[in-house]
């Protein structure tokens, strides 16, 4: 969304994708983080208010927190006008654990009901999500079944990294693959950040930060690899907010980095990730 924000929103089905900035808000009252809500940047425009989750595991309650979301949201900013709410999930089975938002009093006197504009990835093709935009190819990895054979793999990756390495610019390059990187790797859980690596390809002719990472990855093994990455893209995203420093992450067991990896979709702020490393470090050393 910060790359291409209209690629997503042609995807979430908006009327009008152009004119929007999109962004994740701290909603005051609770705390409550929309994956996205894209804002006209014109008040007086026809555009409607757009929200979206992306839900990659499952959450019997993810409809009711989302219409929370919107709900506060709104009433946050004093905005009665139009909404487009949206959650996108990556698998079918994440859609199936959702509980509809129905919620009525013993005397049916009164009645909260939600409905949203629902997407499955996995029940898209390729094809479909080119068709739509051709920036979109980045979500393509969640259209196959996690059981596809290697070989098969391997020979998508390179086709996606190919498609968008054309279908970006120049400057957006190394945080796209990045990011297809993190997408294959939340979706093919068995694979290890060297093998998604090696799939793309990322050598001499890529970005400076791809050809470091495999040379992290030669020089000090995968484990020493998969924790700079790790740290690479909290703090990217985090910046001077990350909740530890790196030492504490390269002394940290397999065990507890795995899970740190398989967790980084989850978390919208330094606290989160801050109360997860305290939690499960704190675990581990229960545990030695």
């Amino acid at each position: 969304m910060c790359f291409e924000n209209e690629a997503i929103l042609k995807l979430a089905g908006a009327e009008n994708y152009k004119g929007y900035d999109a962004k994740a808000v701290v909603l005051k009252q609770k705390s409550l983080y929309p994956d996205i809500m894209a804002v006209p940047l014109d008040p007086q425009s026809d555009n409607e208010r757009i929200f979206i989750e992306f839900q990659a595991y499952p959450d019997e309650m993810i409809r009711y927190t989302t219409a929370s979301k919107v709900i506060l949201s709104c009433a946050q900013d004093q905005y009665t006008g139009s909404v487009l709410s949206v959650i996108i999930y990556t698998d079918e089975a994440y859609q199936k654990k959702a509980i509809p938002v129905n919620i009525e009093s013993a005397t049916g006197s009164s009645l909260i009901t939600a409905s949203f504009k629902e997407i499955v990835l996995s029940n898209m093709t390729e094809q479909q999500l080119i068709e739509i935009d051709p920036r979109l190819v980045i979500l393509a990895p969640f259209t196959l079944k996690s059981s596809i054979p290697r070989k098969e793999l391997a020979l998508k990756c390179h086709q996606w990294k190919t498609s968008a390495l054309e279908a970006y610019k120049d400057s957006l390059k190394k945080n796209v693959l990045n990011v297809l990187s993190l997408f294959i790797l939340n979706r093919f859980k068995d694979l290890t950040v060297k093998e998604v690596r090696a799939m793309l390809n990322f050598d001499l002719s890529d970005t400076k930060a791809g050809e470091e990472l495999m040379d992290i990855g030669r020089q000090e093994g995968r484990k020493e690899g998969q924790k700079e990455i790790l740290y690479s893209l909290i703090r990217n995203r985090f910046g001077a907010s990350t909740p530890f420093p790196k030492e504490e992450l390269f002394s940290a067991d397999i065990n507890v980095i795995n899970g740190l990896a398989q967790s980084l979709f989850d978390f919208k702020t330094a606290e989160d990730v801050s109360l997860w490393w305290n939690t499960n470090v704190a675990l581990d050393t229960k545990a030695d």
